[in-house]
């Protein structure tokens, strides 16, 4: 008799009245039944809470409160209480579609597969000013029924998006490493998925949009205040020494090297076009070590690159 794997989805919250509905509603109605759905409230002040309580009569509902400990400090929380095969993080503002876990599931199952990526799709949420919308959408670069393998970690490489809710990890991948969100930081998906990344043996790709992202106004991803950048800049330090102390641990191999290593170029650069006065970026990219005459070359050119398709 085949048992049907249960799975694992982590809801933080926080501020979200307006939002969360729709978040677990996408959830509770998913095709796929077989879920412990994991709600952490990490010290909200409006009444998402409130909002919460009636899907607590669904048995598969699992509400837990506590002090504001952030978001990667909510997602840890979930990851405690987690018992299923598979592990799916949701952001209280998105939502799924219908089918998306059914239709993961079965995929994961048929391969045997450490790891599924999958594409998510952006939408504007009444924003006064448009921002760029960006398209998960990996299918340029990765293929349907391929179990990547050998060449998983270059084909990573070469297709690296940070969003940890574009992935859905056997728990086990997870527990077997130690595997948590480092908290007090922003963007630490940048180093959680990394960390998935090189820890996974075998993944597929499934090409559909099964995730709907949401742009809010004052949200993480659009909140450009100094002090939001000052806190991105900090986090971002953060994350490059994490992903140091990965690049000159010996237990990886060279290949896995090379995705750290795109990682931390990624941030190097990242702060080399950020919008710090000269004399703070001068002081902040000292602190980055590691980077060599070649990787620096490297950086220089693909910025002339991107400044030229720019003037054209």
């Amino acid at each position: 008799m085949q048992i049907t794997p249960l799975v694992s989805v982590i809801v933080p919250v926080y501020n979200v009245e307006m939002y969360i509905e729709e978040c677990l509603d996408s959830i509770v109605k998913q095709t796929y039944q077989e879920l412990q759905i994991i709600v952490v409230d990490d010290g909200s002040t409006d009444i998402s809470n409130q909002k919460v309580k009636p899907y607590l009569s669904d048995s598969r509902v699992q509400f837990i409160e506590q002090a504001n400990k952030g978001l990667s400090g909510a997602r840890n929380t979930g990851l405690k209480a987690a018992n299923g095969k598979y592990v799916l993080f949701v952001d209280s503002d998105d939502y799924l579609e219908t089918n998306a876990i059914k239709e993961l599931v079965y995929l994961m199952e048929k391969n045997q597969a450490d790891l599924i990526r999958f594409n998510g799709r952006a939408f504007l949420d009444e924003l006064n000013e448009p921002i760029e919308q960006n398209n998960y959408d990996f299918s340029h670069r990765l293929e349907e029924e391929i179990l990547y393998t050998q060449n998983l970690f270059e084909v990573n490489r070469r297709t690296f998006a940070s969003p940890v809710y574009l992935y859905m990890v056997k728990r086990e991948v997870i527990e077997k490493n130690t595997l948590s969100f480092y908290e007090g930081i922003l963007h630490e998906d940048e180093l959680f998925t990394t960390q998935i990344f090189l820890n996974s043996h075998s993944m597929i790709y499934a090409n559909e949009f099964h995730y709907n992202r949401r742009y809010r106004e004052n949200s993480i991803m659009t909140n450009q205040s100094q002090e939001r950048l000052k806190r991105t800049v900090d986090s971002y330090i953060v994350i490059y020494k994490e992903l140091e102390k990965l690049y000159l641990d010996k237990k990886y191999s060279k290949e896995q090297k090379k995705l750290i290593k795109r990682q931390m170029l990624s941030i190097y650069s990242g702060l080399l076009n950020s919008k710090l006065n000269k004399n703070e970026k001068k002081d902040t990219i000292k602190e980055l070590k590691n980077i060599s005459m070649i990787d620096k070359a490297y950086i220089s050119m693909q910025r002339q690159v991107a400044s030229h398709l720019i003037k054209k």
